[in-house]
């Protein structure tokens, strides 16, 4: 029976655990950062002299930093042997075996379409649409051109 306790408190610390990883798998610092300017373009683009709708402005805030956690998930799930080589990197999630590369894998693909989804169902099928887009080209096309030419940072800048 002790055995089995020990099993059962080491997974619960590991579920326990989960939330922080999940924050540093989708770069929250960074995210947040992205989040911000989304958050404050949408105030800046209110109409003068009109408060702006905050439940909109929250959905915005929340399907942006769904979406931008879920690109940056892919990009430390696609990238494992390069980071494992970079000291700055190499204590992610997935290098490290926190979590492994499918649930690396799920963790973005849930953040990626909960946050596109939340964006097309609360605020508008255009802002889903460049949210969608930036996944793509973040995950899909900036992430691989690193290993292959220096035209990734234009790539970067575009999804920046």
């Amino acid at each position: 029976a002790g055995a089995g306790a020990e099993g059962v408190s080491r997974g619960a610390k590991k579920a326990a655990s989960y939330p922080a990883l999940y924050l540093e798998l989708g770069k929250a610092k960074l995210s947040g950062l992205v989040t911000f300017t989304a958050a404050a373009g949408f105030v800046v683009a209110s109409p003068a002299g009109v408060p702006p709708d905050l439940a909109v402005l929250a959905c915005t805030t929340a399907g942006t930093m769904l979406s931008a956690m879920g690109a940056s998930a892919y990009n430390q799930a696609f990238e494992v042997n390069n980071d494992r080589r970079m000291k700055r990197t190499a204590r992610r999630p997935v290098v490290t075996g926190a979590l492994s590369r499918p649930h690396a894998l799920a963790a973005a693909s849930a953040s990626s379409l909960a946050g596109v989804g939340l964006l097309y169902v609360a605020v508008n099928p255009l802002t889903a649409g460049l949210a969608a887009a930036n996944v793509v080209l973040y995950a899909g096309i900036y992430t691989p051109l690193k290993q292959v030419t220096f035209w990734n940072t234009w790539v970067g800048a575009v999804v920046g």
